[in-house]
């Protein structure tokens, strides 16, 4: 029988630490002696440094990227680091090289990918090779949902045991940890109604349709085409799936519905093409796209 993948909080490094270099990674490999750009040398390099979101900077003769900004965690530099340990033959991930946190900004060091987000190559693929890239993602999807929880401390949450870092919640007061489904979805049940005085408060008509006998699951939460990265090549393949920043332990439906929730209502990717990849919680969808609508995650 083959050995099933199991992350365990206990082996992940500590998110609390201000600077972490790899020094088993690639760049350190490379490039001994050689340090990490600072803060200040990726700042000289950013065109829009103080934004929300800042675009991340490029160093192409080091083969590295530097994500950062105010609202990047700590949390998707070690869920990839663990994941690429455990994924490497599997799922196509980027090395990461380390991370340091500056002021209230985190600079996450990883390795530059050479090729284009499947969103800016789709309207340009033949059927062929979509089907090909769909049959690839299915097959990434399904090894990530192999992994698994370390059987005696079983959650709902980040990485790293802590809050969720979904961003449809990033205007909501954090939650989680939770011990079970049935934990999460009565949280996030309540969440349309929390601004609500308790005599104002009503008996939830969808909560039901939320079930709480699934399974928890490794979730990347954010698989829309700008965060899939393929090769230039003929035929393409996928070589990376990116922005881990969402990543946790979910309810088995969390996937396919934020799947859908980054697109279009009809658009084909989100009718013909997911659902080669994904497999479909439609009326777990419903529920859950009524409950961001109400809480204004659109």
């Amino acid at each position: 029988m083959a050995n099933i993948p199991q992350a365990k909080t206990s082996s992940l490094p500590d998110a609390k630490t201000k600077e972490m270099n790899f020094l088993d990674s690639s760049f350190f490999k490379t490039h001994p002696g050689k340090p990490l750009p600072s803060p200040a040398e990726v700042a000289a390099r950013s065109k829009d440094f103080s934004k929300h979101r800042p675009t991340p900077v490029k160093f192409d003769d080091l083969n590295l990227i530097v994500k950062f900004g105010c609202r990047v965690v700590v949390e998707e530099a070690i869920s990839m680091r663990m994941l690429r340990k455990i994924l490497a033959d599997k799922v196509p991930i980027p090395e990461v090289y380390g991370w340091k946190v500056d002021g209230d900004y985190v600079f996450i060091y990883m390795e530059l990918i050479q090729g284009e987000s499947l969103y800016n190559r789709w309207d340009h693929l033949i059927e062929l090779d979509r089907e090909s890239i769909c049959h690839e993602l299915r097959d990434i999807v399904s090894s990530i949902r192999q992994v698994e929880q370390d059987p005696i401390d079983p959650f709902i949450g980040s990485m790293t045991r802590k809050c969720l870092l979904d961003y449809i919640f990033e205007h909501i007061p954090p939650g989680g940890p939770f011990k079970s489904i049935k934990e999460f979805n009565d949280w996030f049940s309540t969440l349309p109604q929390r601004w609500l005085p308790d005599s104002q408060k009503y008996s939830d008509p969808y909560r039901p349709y939320l079930p709480d006998t699934g399974t928890i699951k490794l979730t990347h939460g954010d698989l829309h085409q700008g965060n899939i990265m393929i090769s230039s090549t003929s035929p393409p393949r996928v070589l990376a799936v990116i922005d881990w920043a969402h990543a946790g332990w979910y309810p088995d439906y969390w996937e396919y519905c934020k799947a859908l929730y980054t697109t279009t209502i009809e658009g084909e990717w989100r009718n013909v093409w997911i659902p080669k990849f994904l497999g479909p919680y439609t009326t777990e969808f419903k529920v859950f796209a009524e409950y961001i609508m109400q809480i204004g995650a659109v």
